[in-house]
């Protein structure tokens, strides 16, 4: 109970047993003063307008700022608004920040803070909320937001210079050391003719001008598209370092993906992980090779949170109707069974590459 409160109860009570002119004014005056101070809040909110600015991915590490604009367009004046701004604790150390301002009319404030990305996954800015108070008395009317702001914090991408990833055709733009086939428009020098080259690789004007047959050295290749199938449900990865494991697993995916697109390779994603942001199952990416599909992909990998039951190899054989002939499909997974052994044997009968990574712990064994 506040002050006016009760003294207006304490002159009622006087005004029942001595009816005064004066104190009969005087209790319609506090009551008067307490009706405009429990009205001015509430009708002042219906004119308070605010916009919450925020990137909507962060890289690790990478600070992120938050603007908040508070806009009142009323025509009576607000002594104070109390602003409460919660923030994830994985963000930020304090995990609530808090400011009193006042606003005249069509006043607009600008509020700042920074955050700092720690951890990957997807996060929620707020809720907002805000108090709005008067002068006379401490009626307060409370707003807050409807929906809160989503922000992503994708992988830590590890650089990867060598990609010794095999190609189902013999055309590609990319360059590799290892790999099963050859560019015939990428020649990269001569070298002596050897028993078994092929005659179709002698360089006869090098040859007639040496003296001696030379024949043309090749640039490998690796595939032009490849597509990153990520196992990412709670069945594949047991242990005590399971959730390490998948960490592991989805910056593998991310530093693949990377590494491809900046090379003008085309990659696609699949997985049975589970989107928190669309609360389904993470959608597939056919390949691509643009920078904006690769941070589609990063953003997807940031969100990406284990599905409790999936089945991964209905995600492989739907993917590879997402994979043209000749294609490489990475499957990023702790174990591959039976099951997932016998698919991968069999796409490569259908003319794809298909690569195995493994994300596990690697233990180092003790002898005496």
């Amino acid at each position: 109970m506040t002050f006016l409160r009760a003294i207006t109860i304490v002159l009622l009570i006087w005004l029942i047993f001595d009816p005064n002119p004066l104190i009969s004014l005087t209790v319609y005056v506090l009551i008067g003063v307490q009706l405009i101070a429990w009205l001015w809040p509430r009708i002042a909110g219906q004119q308070i307008e605010w916009r919450r600015q925020a990137p909507l991915v962060l890289s690790p590490n990478e600070p992120g700022d938050i603007t908040i604009t508070i806009t009142y367009r009323g025509r009576l004046p607000l002594p104070y608004l109390v602003i409460t701004e919660d923030i994830p604790p994985a963000l930020s150390a304090a995990a609530r920040k808090r400011w009193v301002i006042s606003l005249a009319p069509g006043q607009q404030r600008v509020l700042r803070y920074t955050v700092q990305s720690r951890q990957r996954g997807l996060y929620w800015l707020g809720p907002l909320r805000m108090s709005i108070g008067a002068v006379l008395d401490l009626n307060e009317a409370r707003l807050a937001e409807e929906q809160q702001t989503p922000l992503t914090v994708i992988p830590t991408v590890m650089p990867l210079p060598l990609l010794a990833l095999p190609a189902g055709l013999p055309f590609s733009q990319e360059r590799q050391r290892l790999s099963l086939f050859d560019d015939p428009a990428q020649k990269i020098g001569v070298r002596p003719y050897r028993p078994g080259d092929s005659p179709r690789r002698i360089d006869w004007k090098t040859s007639a001008r040496l003296g001696e047959l030379q024949v043309r050295e090749l640039a490998p290749v690796i595939a032009r598209e490849t597509l990153i199938a990520l196992e990412f449900s709670e069945t594949a990865y047991r242990g005590r370092f399971a959730r390490d494991d998948r960490e592991r697993a989805v910056i593998a995916a991310a530093s693949l993906a990377t590494a491809l697109i900046n090379r003008r390779q085309a990659v696609g994603l699949c997985s049975n992980g589970y989107d928190p942001l669309t609360d389904a199952p993470i959608a597939p990416l056919p390949p691509a090779a643009d920078l904006a599909h690769l941070r589609e992909i990063l953003a997807r990998l940031g969100r990406i949170e284990p599905a409790t039951n999936s089945t991964f190899l209905d995600q492989i054989i739907a993917a590879d109707r997402r994979l043209s002939w000749g294609g490489t499909l990475i499957i990023i997974t702790a174990a591959i069974d039976e099951r997932c052994g016998g698919k991968a044997f069999l796409l490569k009968s259908n003319g794809y590459e298909t690569v195995s990574v493994f994300a596990r712990r690697a233990f180092r064994q003790r002898t005496a």
